[in-house]
């Protein structure tokens, strides 16, 4: 061979192992799995191992349920009796569901439903004792199924699971690029030469035109008119892309008609659905992404005014579907951003508090909308009552950690003022008056008295001081204490059930707390409500967290769900059927 050839060979071979010579140093070294290692123990180990595990986890759920049974038949709390039951099955649903070190079982698996069958039925037993038989059925089917170490089950698992599969390489390859010690060294240094070369943020960042929004109405003291804002690119690929409604996106589920299936699923439980898509923030701010000024004459702001979710939004509308219109009013609102400060935080795809307060007052407004025309009906009347307190909070873009650039200060804290809400409890502490005539003589004067002094000072006496001095002397002498706690979720008590995603927890569980736009909707309706939230995932993980829960829809009235727009082409596991 020719000389030249062979040391060009022996470079080329030296360059490819290198980073795998530097990567198997750096995971001897330290506590890390050497990673190309997995690729043979997923192949030869974990299947058995995991066929094992199974087997086993199915023996003990089979263990506790008969326990269980037993338990209940002698008069045992219910709650009580399936707790170690349910405790099994998620040891179970943890052994079935990661195949190996990178794939997770596939939705579409029987063994998936089985199980997701099973915790929504235990999750039943306790108001629904009628589900007995039926939850009886399937766990027996589950332990049939799953309670013996089956070699050709494993076979298949590492058939359609195993490293030869795009799931499994896809995952690996992640894995591996997140991991590797030169990654870790250079990215980093990297990204801030990109930056700063060409102002480059990331692959998931989209960087805004200039804007004009300085000093303290855009959170930040030092801001200049040059500053730009960042946008979420998902954010931006979902105005750009087709819409998930169009014929060139037919590969995609269509939300639609998973959101008419879950308006459907809901009614014939007695709950009405109130759909509301949150607007990303281009959708709103479209000048700050293109630098094109919507107020312009002849200029259109083509995302907030055509956006694919207001579309699908006024599409369901049409349809006879309950729904909240954000966008108008958000459009409608920027025109006092100058004095009240941005609807969207700068380096983030979340609104501020200011874009949640004025998102509650909408909702809430619909909901009274609904219960004036009857088609939601609470029992409960809304005497809860809550009040608001101001608090600071530092908010670091979510869109600025994406772009991993905040390590090197890049991008600056924003200060926002969120309306912390609490709960007013008043407590009534009687004292009962002895019904005799020195009560009554003494009652009617100290109401007299009292209604004098009223008189004299302008005032309007009491109606109890105008009562006689017998039923006076009847009626209990009420006195109240008022104290302040936290808000909170009330499930038991709760007509309102609230699903939701990142939009909803910003403020609501992270700083301020309890500032969100789901606390500010319960002080608005004067009602409690229950939540249950899932970041990036309203679209489908939020629905199946519901089904596994379905006994919290005992009891309500109306189910708010809550997505952002761009969740109606990137909804995490997409827009899948959810059974309850």
């Amino acid at each position: 061979m020719n000389k030249k050839y062979l040391i060009s060979v022996i470079v080329f071979s030296v360059l490819l192992l290198v980073p795998f010579g530097v990567q198997a140093v750096a995971d001897l070294r330290g506590e890390k799995r050497f990673q190309p290692f997995d690729i043979f123990k997923d192949v030869v180990y974990t299947p058995i191992v995991r066929e094992k595990k199974v087997a086993a986890a199915a023996d003990s759920l089979d263990v506790k349920w008969r326990a269980a049974r037993e338990a209940i038949a002698a008069g045992a709390e219910v709650a009580d009796a399936l707790e170690p039951v349910t405790s099994s099955l998620s040891d179970l649903e943890a052994a079935v569901l990661s195949v190996n070190t990178y794939a997770e079982l596939d939705t579409s698996e029987t063994r998936y439903k089985s199980l997701k069958l099973a915790d929504t039925l235990l999750s039943k037993l306790e108001d629904e004792p009628e589900s007995f038989p039926q939850a009886d059925s399937c766990i027996k089917s589950l332990v049939a199924d799953l309670g013996h170490v089956s070699l050709w089950r494993a076979f298949l698992d590492v058939k359609h699971y195993g490293v030869w599969t795009s799931r499994y390489l896809r995952a690996f390859e992640n894995k591996i690029d997140d991991e590797s010690a030169i990654v870790l060294a250079l990215r980093p240094k990297y990204q801030l030469a990109v930056w700063n070369l060409f102002s480059d943020p990331g692959e998931k960042v989209v960087l805004g035109a200039a804007g004009n929004c300085i000093g303290k109405s855009c959170g930040r003291e030092g801001s200049k008119p040059e500053d730009k804002w960042l946008f979420y690119r998902q954010d931006v690929e979902f105005l750009v892309q087709p819409s998930p409604l169009d014929v060139r996106s037919a590969k995609l589920d269509n939300p639609v008609k998973a959101i008419e299936k879950f308006r459907d699923q809901l009614k014939a439980k007695g709950v009405e659905l109130l759909v509301v898509i949150t607007p990303g923030k281009p959708s709103i701010y479209t000048e700050r992404l293109t630098g094109r000024d919507s107020r312009v004459a002849g200029a259109e702001n083509v995302a907030g005014l055509q956006s694919h979710g207001k579309k699908i939004l006024d599409s369901l509308t049409r349809a006879g579907f309950n729904t909240v219109d954000l966008y108008t009013p958000l459009l409608a609102a920027k025109s006092r951003d100058s004095v009240d400060g941005a609807l969207y935080l700068n380096d983030d795809t979340h609104w501020t508090p200011r874009g949640a307060e004025l998102a509650a007052d909408v909702i809430a407004k619909k909901v009274r909308e609904m219960v004036d025309a009857g088609s939601v009906k609470f029992r409960g009347k809304d005497t809860v009552r809550y009040v608001a307190s101001d608090s600071i909070a530092d908010r670091m873009g979510d869109v600025g950690e994406m772009s991993g650039l905040n390590k090197f200060n890049v991008f600056k804290v924003q200060k926002v003022i969120g309306h912390v809400v609490m709960q007013q409890n008043i407590k009534i502490r009687d004292e009962e008056l002895p019904e005799d005539t020195v009560c009554i003589d003494s009652a009617y004067k100290e109401c007299m008295n009292r209604k004098k002094a009223d008189k004299k000072d302008g005032k309007t006496t009491d109606v109890l001081c105008l009562l006689t001095s017998q039923t006076a002397c009847a009626l209990k002498a009420v006195k109240y204490d008022t104290t302040i706690t936290p808000f909170k979720d009330d499930f038991r008590k709760s007509e309102i059930l609230i699903l939701g995603d990142s939009f909803s927890r910003i403020y609501q569980t992270d700083s301020p707390v309890n500032a969100g736009w789901i606390a500010h909707f319960a002080k608005n309706m004067n009602r409690p409500v229950a939540s249950i939230v899932s970041d990036g995932g309203a679209s489908t993980l939020v629905r199946e967290k519901l089904a596994r829960k379905a006994s919290v829809l005992k009891g309500k009235k109306l189910l708010i769900w809550e997505f952002v727009e761009r969740d109606l082409r990137f909804g995490a596991e997409g827009w899948k059927d959810v059974e309850f």
